[in-house]
């Protein structure tokens, strides 16, 4: 049971616990995650990199681990379970609800350079015929889960328009989302790279960009945020990746030129022994 300070610590600052918290030993970041509510050691894992969210959960039990992932957001949770072996996450899915099981396995189903592995599903949309009124007491429920733009679907769940929290706040109560909903600026698919997104000038003006399927059914968003954190990480691995290729053939220039001399260094004296006789 953790006290009182440690546990508003974890709450209004997961960013910098998740930094204090991996200079601990495995040990200690097994006690500290079995004590912790689960939603709290979700939000915390959130602020680090999955492989060291991994480490934190290791040596726990499957039933800590799936409370734990159970109130993280689908792609944190799809890039956790990456770092895993095949046969823990195979048991840690049977142990969630159906529902989030099955939007998880697909995101594994994605390759990580791509935009399908990110997609956020838990957001909540609008229907084209939906009153305003309604609209907003559905926001104040669910708004923890979204931004200002809001996405519209039609019955067949295909995109229809979007909505910005400003225009539903002006608009009339018995106005319906159709009047005052604008054109989707871009849409994203599910099978698109990371790369090749990461500079799409929708990014300018909005936080999340859509994501449909090959059959132009809506999947859920992309944040904005999670295109740029991923982008960098990609730049980072091929900065290493170059910087380790050019140290590589620095030393192996390196050893060439040593090798060069010793030739050199054997048929010197050679040469100055027959210019004496």
């Amino acid at each position: 049971m953790l006290d009182p300070v440690t546990k508003g610590y974890l709450t209004r600052r997961p960013d910098a616990a998740a930094i204090s918290l991996l200079r601990l030993e495995d040990r200690d970041l097994q006690g500290i995650f079995e004590a912790m509510p689960r939603s709290v050691a979700a939000n915390v894992l959130e602020h680090m990199p999955a492989a060291s969210a991994s480490r934190c959960l290791v040596n726990l039990s499957n039933k800590t681990i799936s409370e734990i992932l159970a109130h993280m957001p689908i792609p944190a949770c799809v890039a956790v379970l990456r770092q895993m072996h095949h046969e823990q996450v195979k048991e840690l899915l049977e142990r969630m609800p159906r529902a989030r099981a099955v939007r998880i396995r697909l995101g594994l189903r994605y390759s990580e350079t791509v935009v399908g592995a990110y997609v956020d599903a838990n957001v909540i949309t609008f229907t084209p015929e939906q009153r305003v009124s309604e609209a907003l007491r559905q926001f104040r429920q669910e708004g923890q889960y979204t931004r200002h733009i809001i996405y519209v679907l039609d019955q067949q769940r295909k995109l229809a328009g979007q909505a910005h929290l400003d225009d539903l706040v002006s608009a009339r109560d018995r106005s319906i989302i159709r009047r005052i909903m604008r054109p989707v600026p871009a849409e994203l698919n599910t099978r698109a790279t990371l790369q090749s997104v990461a500079k799409h000038p929708a990014w300018l003006t909005n936080d999340s960009l859509p994501v449909t399927n090959r059959n132009d059914v809506y999947q859920g968003v992309l944040w904005r945020d999670k295109v740029m954190q991923k982008d960098q990480q990609l730049i980072n691995t091929v900065t290493e990746h170059n910087e380790l290729e050019s140290t590589r053939a620095e030393l192996a220039n390196i050893f060439w030129m040593a090798v060069g001399a010793l030739f050199v260094g054997g048929t010197a004296p050679s040469e100055s022994k027959e210019e004496q006789d």
